[in-house]
């Protein structure tokens, strides 16, 4: 975690190059650790279940109107 946090920090002080005082390199720096943080807290979500239901009712309420080839021939 705190590899990923400097590569971050590099990454991002690259772009700048040079900063005009040392308060404004400490903005940054908090600026990524919160967005960090604020990832780290919410987490990821990897499935979500209302989606999944919904499908099922949906795939449900289509095969009462399929066509298979028999019928079409």
């Amino acid at each position: 975690m705190l590899e990923r946090l400097h590569e971050e920090i590099n990454r991002r002080t690259r772009v700048a190059g040079i900063f005009p005082n040392e308060k404004a390199l400490i903005r940054l720096i908090s600026a990524i650790e919160i967005e960090i943080s604020e990832d780290w807290v919410a987490g990821r979500k990897y499935l979500n279940m209302n989606n999944v239901i919904e499908d099922e009712a949906e795939d449900a309420n289509s095969n009462k109107n399929q066509f298979y080839r028999n019928n079409l021939a």
